[in-house]
């Protein structure tokens, strides 16, 4: 399995896309990257899954959904704020956000569910506090945590459905999962035994 890390210059925001890619599986995590840019890296996409559904993580998903025609993913408590520029905080940016078409491909999950793609499979974990339908993705020893776990820190919660308290409590399901590899939403790469410490920290504090 390889996995790329994608960032587009025209997401302000610096937002970490991830292309997933196992034999001729191809999937997409979070859709910050443009079509142009995606189409440097692949010329299939087999599914995108959504951690959340903030304006950044989801800026260039319809292009890509109706270039690709593939399913896509976001937690079924997530699912509103897709459509919503207050929820996703496109409005942040002085902008009213708005898919060119609905998202016909649009599917949601419930935690624990297992998704599968080939020999491909994603187990999504939901993980509320910096959105009420925050969510991570399990692949193999490899944690898709969006905007919940970064390397030394954690997501923010003073924004809309953000919650402090179940942030501590996903913190607290994160330290008890067994994985090698973190690839968060923001910032560098890490692994499990480089942030033990700053689990163990926010623990602590919230």
């Amino acid at each position: 399995m390889k996995i790329l890390t994608l960032n587009d210059r025209k997401n302000v925001i610096e937002q970490n896309s991830y292309l997933v890619i196992d034999n001729d599986i191809c999937i997409l995590i979070d859709a910050g990257i443009s079509l142009d840019e995606l189409k440097k890296y692949t010329k299939k996409l087999d599914a995108v899954l959504l951690t959340h559904a903030h304006y950044d993580h989801i800026l260039f998903l319809n292009e890509i959904e109706v270039f690709f025609n593939c399913p896509v993913y976001v937690s079924k408590i997530d699912e509103k704020a897709l459509y919503s520029s207050k929820l996703n905080l496109a409005i942040i940016f002085g902008k009213v956000f708005k898919f060119n078409t609905n998202l016909e491909n649009l599917e949601t999950f419930e935690d624990n569910e297992i998704i599968k793609f080939g020999n491909l499979a994603m187990t999504c974990l939901l993980t509320p506090g910096h959105t009420a339908g925050s969510s991570c993705f399990l692949i193999d020893n490899n944690l898709f945590s969006g905007d919940t776990l970064f390397a030394d820190t954690v997501g923010r919660t003073d924004l809309p459905t953000s919650s402090r308290l179940e942030q501590k409590s996903s913190l607290k399901r994160l330290d008890s999962l067994n994985f090698n590899n973190l690839y968060p939403g923001h910032g560098r790469a890490s692994t499990r035994a480089e942030q033990n410490e700053n689990i163990k920290f926010w623990l602590l504090v919230n």
